[in-house]
């Protein structure tokens, strides 16, 4: 899937030796799915030409990389604007304890796509966008590796544009 990525216009640098999340990440995100940690250990960093479309890395969510935008920026974002409101910080937390961000994009506003880590909806991948990232959640399709054959097959053209 890395060269599906690169065929539509993804710049790849590949990971050359394997490298663990860190154990903050692994104890909120305990279940990821294998075909994503898979995937992780294949990349150092992927984006579009421009810069401004990424996937999150294992150094991002180590906080190792220069990226001045972190993996769980709009988290933080969600936080620093309700930080009065203690039940929907609660709200916001819980949600992103359930939703891993996978793929950022500022190209035209803040987006993101994630993985949910619920029970009921687990693997599948949803879209959100600013200026309300949780409310508007939108389920995008079944699992990663779905995901991975929309980007490079431009199926859901429409939500998709702004991740290329």
């Amino acid at each position: 899937m890395i060269e599906a990525l690169k065929n539509i216009g993804f710049v790849v640098t590949e990971r050359l030796e394997r490298k663990e999340l860190s154990s903050d990440l692994q104890n909120r995100y305990s279940e990821l799915p294998v075909e994503y940690q898979e995937f992780l250990q294949r990349f150092q960093t992927i984006t579009n030409e421009s810069d401004n479309v990424w996937f999150n890395s294992i150094e991002d969510f180590n906080g190792e990389s220069d990226s001045g935008f972190r993996w769980n920026e709009f988290e933080l974002m969600g936080l620093d604007a309700l930080k009065d409101d203690e039940e929907s910080c609660d709200m916001i937390r819980q949600f992103w304890d359930n939703h891993i961000p996978i793929l950022m994009s500022v190209k035209d506003g803040y987006r993101y796509l994630s993985i949910d880590l619920s029970p009921e909806n687990y693997g599948k991948i949803y879209y959100g966008v600013e200026p309300e990232f949780e409310e508007s959640a939108e389920m995008v399709c079944d699992s990663f590796n779905h995901l991975l054959e929309m980007l490079s097959s431009n199926e859901k053209e429409d939500i998709l544009t702004n991740f290329k």
